[in-house]
């Protein structure tokens, strides 16, 4: 530790000609230092800041720096640059990394005030009158972290350190310096001397920044710096944090404070969360209880606190900046256009930077335009453009819709919230989705994912099915395995012909095999049983690892389930077939057992119960399916006669599978046993076994079991 710490100033003195008072030291030798408690007082009260409102961006070719005035909406200068990295605006200056080094520059003029260092990254920066605090990066493994402290046109200090420096900040007469991932230091300003030291063992410190006069620390969570927070850093703190949803993109609350400020054209700047902290909360909140999504040109605007949206945008360009603030958010676009949307999504506020911009930082200062009507009316034809449209289920699915590849997660994540809207109109849209092979992964898997769970749509999923792929008219083939699926949940009963259509189809994809066949099962479409059995003939010699294996595998369970004798002679053609897989004969004889299963008991046709009041609630005790817990609470008193079926088996196996078909009512249909050596002592026990009753029906489950007892 102290060769890390031996490090001093003495470099950046020496290069620079001006050094603190002090470098970082290993520890404090009270009372030079001042108690925590005396700093953090301090930073805990609020100091405002006066600020401009500009918006500092980097054009697209030729590269240029402009500064445009929100205020006066207009522009105040702009330069040729060779910017490396996207603006940073704090103070009254603006930090970036150039083909020079990090340069300071003056915000009112864009002249440059000072080369900080020529060879270092720009980590982050802050600062308030005529003060900037910088951080930086170096490539040297002992010295990779800096701090400096620019006032006016010189370099006040600088500190190097052995290990990594976070984004600071100012705040009053300190500097709150985030290193080593779970350090926090407080500088003095005017001289960098370390005044107090923190470490979170708990906590992940890579970035300061300071909103409103309140300072906050964090990196995975913010936290407000409190006396508690700087004197008792072991203690238990739950930082805020966004609530954990899925999101395209999974952007983090703040950028790693460990890494540079991004090059202009990094897709860091099209993808980002956007908020602001509430100032009043005593437990931290975002303003308005609003994050803001951007996705390129996608805006999502979500709930602060549930899984929810409140709106969603597209925009003819991809987004560079967004800035959110009390009463709705800035946003700033590739194409140079500036907006100010309210809580609603409404633009209340449009300029025209008249110029194609690279990156952009915004610093809106609680700036809102005074126009406070909607910019358009209802009559203009450009209102459509301006405003969310529709209602959230019509804005959803617009955006998941868009004819943009790039936008693949953005747009999957629209539909993946598309899905929890319950009415038919959703169905055929989410359908259409699924249906649609041209469109980027994501999106297609998030709207056949959302379309198999589906309890509405029963004409459009009828519908769907009814299209057939033609390659003379150009007709896509609809997605059938989600289809089948949804058809079975719904208990599509004329779905099953339908069903029988596709899979006589040789353009139906081997993937929706499977789901198709199940569907079959499950609708128990007799009239398949002589597809089926041509399918089975035609590929019951696939080996192990052909794609077609599971479909074949599916194929015979149907067979057997479907209970028409007629198919035994094809199932017990296979099963004796020597040239056939062993897997696919030791299925083709389970499909046997299940065929030659003892018929169920004829019951008595229930008397048609009245249909319930509209405002009835029908509820069913009965579990869905037969779960694996169910189902090896149901065999455990049989433990001890299965184990002696392998204690008794000439081949002595250690394990032995059985599979099941159960009723709906809970009683053994079918039974087939791998080893199928054990199938004579294993049958009689578990055809004895009782199962719960089931909503589903008939149910195929698998149960295995060892000689070894497992352990309690």
């Amino acid at each position: 530790m102290s060769r890390v710490w031996s490090l001093s100033a003495a470099l950046g003195c020496s290069l620079l000609g001006a050094c603190a008072a002090a470098s970082f030291q290993p520890r404090f030798e009270a009372p030079q230092a001042p108690k925590p408690t005396v700093v953090a007082s301090e930073l805990a009260a609020p100091k405002p800041r006066t600020e401009r409102p500009v918006a500092v961006g980097l054009t697209t070719d030729p590269m240029r720096m402009f500064d445009w005035d929100l205020a006066q909406s207009k522009l105040l200068w702009e330069q040729a640059v060779q910017a490396e990295s996207a603006p940073l605006v704090a103070a009254d200056a603006v930090i970036t990394r150039e083909h020079a080094g990090v340069v300071v520059r003056d915000l009112a003029t864009g002249q440059v005030r000072v080369v900080v260092d020529e060879r270092a990254d720009l980590i982050g920066a802050d600062g308030q009158g005529s003060e900037v605090v910088i951080s930086l990066a170096y490539e040297d493994k002992l010295a990779p972290g800096a701090v400096a402290l620019v006032a006016g046109d010189r370099v006040r200090w600088k500190q190097t350190l052995g290990l990594p420096v976070g984004v600071p900040a100012l705040s009053g007469s300190y500097v709150l310096v985030p290193w080593a991932t779970q350090r926090l230091s407080v500088l003095a300003a005017h001289d960098g001397a370390e005044l107090a030291r923190s470490h979170y063992k708990n906590q992940v410190m890579g970035s300061a920044l300071v909103d409103r006069g309140q300072v906050y620390v964090g990196q995975l969570g913010l936290l407000r710096v409190t006396p508690a927070l700087l004197e008792r850093p072991d203690a238990k703190y739950v930082p805020f944090t966004p609530f954990k949803r899925s999101l395209p993109g999974q952007p983090p609350l703040l950028r790693d404070g460990y890494t540079k400020v991004p090059d202009p054209d990094s897709a860091y700047h099209r993808l980002q969360l956007t908020w602001r902290v509430h100032p009043s909360d005593e437990a931290l909140s975002t303003e308005d209880d609003t994050f803001y999504l951007r996705f390129y040109r996608l805006l999502f605007a979500l709930d602060g606190t549930r899984d929810e949206l409140r709106w969603v945008r597209s925009f003819a360009h991809d987004l560079v900046a967004v800035s959110s603030q009390p009463g709705g958010t800035w946003i700033a676009d590739a194409g140079g256009v500036l907006r100010f949307l309210d809580g609603q999504g409404v633009t209340r506020a449009r300029v025209a930077l008249e110029r194609g911009v690279r990156a952009l930082s915004l610093r809106t200062a609680d700036f809102r335009p005074a126009t406070e009507p909607p910019l358009f009316t209802e009559s203009d034809p450009e209102s459509l453009a301006e405003r969310p449209q529709g209602s959230l289920r019509e804005q959803l699915g617009a955006a998941a819709a868009l004819a943009d590849d790039r936008l693949g997660q953005g747009r999957g994540y629209a539909a993946n919230m598309l899905g929890r809207f319950p009415d038919a109109d959703t169905t055929a849209q989410l359908i259409a989705l699924c249906s649609e092979q041209h469109s980027p992964e994501p999106v297609r898997a998030a709207a056949c994912m959302a379309l198999r769970e589906r309890t509405t749509g029963h004409d459009a999923v009828l519908t769907a099915l009814r299209v057939r792929a033609s390659f003379l008219e150009g007709a896509q083939a609809p997605p059938v395995g989600p289809l089948a699926q949804v058809a079975a949940k719904l208990q599509l009963k004329a779905a099953g012909p339908l069903l029988v259509s596709h899979l006589e189809d040789p353009n139906t994809p081997t993937r929706d095999l499977v789901a198709l066949f199940d569907a079959l099962e499950a609708l128990n479409v007799r009239s398949a049983a002589a597809s089926v059995e041509r399918f089975v003939r035609l590929h019951h010699a696939e080996p192990e690892g052909s794609e077609l294996r599971p479909a074949l595998s599916s194929a015979l369970h149907v067979l057997g389930a479907l209970q028409v004798k007629a198919q035994r002679t094809t199932l017990a053609d296979v099963a004796a077939d020597p040239l056939t897989h062993k897997a696919t004969r030791e299925e083709a004889q389970a499909a046997l057992a299940t065929l030659d299963a003892p018929p169920k008991p004829a019951a008595a046709a229930p008397a048609p119960e009245p249909a319930p009041a509209q405002e009835e609630v029908q509820t069913d005790p009965r579990p869905y399916a037969l779960g694996a817990d169910v189902v090896q609470k149901a065999l455990a008193p049989l433990r001890d006669r299965l184990t002696r079926c392998l204690s008794a088996d000439a081949s002595h196996p250690h394990s032995a599978r059985t599979s099941l078909v159960i009723d709906g009512a809970g009683r053994v249909e079918g039974v087939f046993v791998t080893p199928a050596s054990l199938q004579a002592c294993v049958e009689p026990v578990v055809r004895g076994a009782q199962f719960p009753s089931t909503r589903l029906g008939r149910q195929r489950v698998t149960h295995v079991w060892s000689s070894v007892k497992p352990r309690r």
